[in-house]
């Protein structure tokens, strides 16, 4: 009989803390958009609009984080039967080219205004939304920090770098208001192309992140090592001559280890040993593993995953 696969959604915590941290990433950031261009458009100042198309851009992000974690939580089907795991790898992409398109657009923006300086107004009312805009950024990188600690995304560290990032852009352009009184440099527009290169600098290394993961990251030294030493904790196995790590996504990564046995993996107790090394690879590791012999001896390949 052929084997079906049904279509809903599996919840589990991962997927409920990235949708969360989505949902408040896109209520506190927009708060930030609504204050700062206000800010921007009584003061005048390019640096502060330039902050709040960084927030208008966190918006967007925002919501390709909860598409991304919501279709990332789709079930197994006849059509993806590894599932939909990489759908947070796209969104992530996807974010990263929204994030350098935002650099190219603020640059020009500031490249002008360093061309052509205007004045800008500064006032109690134009630094206290700076001041929030700040304290929020950091409330939500520590809030989102505490709710990775559970899922272990590479997304939301992500959200939880470019959140810590925003506060400091959001420090510099504060800093270089409250010295505008004082030089006849033309700061705003300087100030703007420093917030320009920080955005652009947060999106290549998501972009060039995310591209390695939608290409295909092989075992990583740490994980590799993780293995090596939980093989080593067994007779059975004489040495780890190859590992193979198929990623398609943060819950289905497939590792098939080539290794070499002490002695006949096609015995009872043999058999027994590698079912326990793949149960702990799976708890321990979150890794679909199979074992299989080195060709060149006399053991016949077998998929440990079989019971």
């Amino acid at each position: 009989m052929e084997q079906t696969y049904p279509v809903y959604e599996k919840i589990s915590s991962r997927d409920l803390i990235g949708r969360k941290t989505g949902w408040i990433g896109l209520v506190g950031n927009l708060l930030l958009v609504l204050i700062k261009l206000i800010a921007g458009y009584f003061s005048q100042s390019i640096a502060i609009t330039a902050d709040a198309l960084n927030n208008l851009t966190d918006c967007c992000s925002s919501l390709l984080t909860i598409t991304g974690f919501t279709l990332a939580a789709r079930e197994k089907d006849r059509t993806h039967p590894y599932g939909h795991g990489r759908m947070e790898y796209i969104c992530g992409f996807l974010i990263s080219i929204l994030i350098l398109l935002t650099a190219i657009s603020v640059g020009k923006s500031s490249l002008n205004r360093l061309l052509h300086p205007m004045n800008v107004l500064v006032s109690p009312s134009i630094i206290l939304p700076l001041i929030i805009g700040i304290l929020l950024k950091l409330a939500m990188a520590w809030y989102v920090n505490r709710l990775n600690k559970a899922a272990d995304s590479a997304a939301l560290r992500a959200v939880r770098n470019d959140n810590l990032s925003d506060s400091l852009v959001t420090s510099v352009t504060l800093a270089g208001i409250l010295l505008i009184p004082f030089t006849s440099i033309p700061l705003d527009g300087i100030l703007g192309i420093v917030v320009a290169f920080s955005i652009l600098w947060s999106g290549f290394t998501s972009f060039k992140e995310n591209l390695v993961l939608l290409l295909g990251k092989g075992v990583t030294p740490e994980t590799e090592r993780k293995i090596r030493q939980l093989l080593s904790e067994y007779t059975l196995f004489e040495e780890v001559e190859d590992i193979n790590l198929h990623d398609y996504g943060p819950e289905e990564k497939l590792a098939f280890i080539k290794v070499r046995f002490r002695e006949s993996p096609r015995s009872a107790e043999a058999s027994a040993i590698q079912n326990t090394v793949i149960k702990r690879l799976k708890d321990e590791l979150q890794l679909d593993a199979t074992l299989y012999p080195d060709m060149t001896s006399d053991s016949i390949p077998m998929d440990a995953s079989a019971p």
